[in-house]
């Protein structure tokens, strides 16, 4: 089979043995697999001594099983990790801490014609892809379901008013999730095509930063206070001080987004401690989380329509990359393997 390999900031398209199966594992022809930013991350900014097949927001259609869960030429999407649920971790719903969700994966990863989805994948974090979402849209489940952990964590309440920075494809998410909690959305990002779609998805109010209009609207929606918790999804370290200037005393932020290894964020701890702020992150997510998010995007809750345009071959990839980090596209999605519908 085909597949994506990536080593020492490449990655280049080779051929692989077709994964073989054991009892209870299920074999999936990759139909769709999202490029997550986590992915461009380590690609550009870790080295990647050892060849890797990266990609974790797959979808594809059941080519050999030999599970009784599912049949061959049954839709499915799947998540990359499987938490034990029963370590010190998983009892504190730390479930991205736990030492088996760190050690699980697929074999191997969504960057490839063909993945081996493990027994135990197979019964945590493999579902049957509604009849109501492409292969494409199914996709989003993955990252989906890390928002929706990032939002549980926070406990949005119907009145609150909650800042995104970054309209990014996390950023529409979490901005959708937090209007279905019933709360306000403010969102910031410098690409006015980027606020404009959010704009179609019902958005509160977008805003480019930190100018006069959106200190004022946030003034305003809040009676002064200030917002009731601020998610970061983009990586800019000079933000974070800015920010917590946003919250509103007792508040949060809610850091979801990865950081040069070589960036230097200083905090200010006195006003943390005087003003009783919460800085807290989200990472992954759970089984429940990833159901959930399943079935927001099936009963239309949330719309991903328009993040699933733009589609690439394997061999196109470093296109794909550029585009991304030129931000000259939303989201990427490969299709490794992918026939018609």
């Amino acid at each position: 089979m085909k597949a994506l390999v990536s080593q020492d900031h490449h990655s280049f398209v080779q051929d692989l043995p077709r994964p073989s199966l054991t009892g209870g594992d299920v074999l999936l022809r990759v139909t769709a697999c999202g490029v997550c930013f986590s992915d461009v991350h380590k690609i550009r900014f870790r080295s990647l001594k050892t060849p890797v097949v990266l990609g974790h927001e797959v979808t594809g259609t059941v080519a050999e099983s030999r599970s009784s869960y599912f049949k061959t030429g049954e839709r499915v999407v799947v998540a990359h990790h499987v938490p034990c649920l029963r370590c010190h971790y998983c009892n504190h719903g730390n479930i991205s801490m736990c030492a088996q969700f760190k050690e699980t994966n697929l074999d191997p990863g969504g960057f490839a014609e063909f993945v081996r989805v493990p027994s135990e994948h197979v019964e945590s974090v493999a579902f049957r892809i509604p009849d109501a979402l492409s292969d494409a849209e199914a996709s989003f489940m993955e990252p989906l379901g890390c928002c929706v952990r990032a939002v549980k964590r926070v406990g949005i309440q119907a009145s609150d008013v909650i800042v995104v920075v970054g309209l990014g494809s996390i950023g529409l998410l979490l901005m959708q999730l937090i209007q279905h909690a019933g709360a306000r959305c403010i969102g910031l990002d410098l690409d006015p095509a980027r606020r404009q779609l959010a704009d179609s998805l019902g958005i509160t109010a977008t805003f480019a930063g930190s100018e006069p209009g959106f200190k004022e609207a946030l003034a305003q929606a809040t009676d002064r206070r200030g917002a009731d918790a601020v998610f970061l999804t983009a990586g800019n370290p000079s933000l974070v001080p800015e920010m917590l200037s946003w919250v509103r005393a007792g508040g949060t932020c809610l850091v979801f987004a990865s950081f040069h290894p070589e960036s230097d964020v200083t905090l200010d701890w006195n006003q943390l401690y005087y003003r009783e702020l919460n800085i807290i992150t989200s990472y992954s997510a759970s089984p429940d989380d990833l159901r959930d998010a399943l079935q927001l995007l099936a009963d239309g809750s949330i719309h991903v329509t328009p993040m699933t345009g733009h589609t690439f071959p394997l061999g196109k990839f470093d296109e794909a990359l550029a585009a991304i980090e030129s931000r000259a596209i939303l989201k990427a999605i490969l299709t490794p393997g992918a026939t018609d519908r």
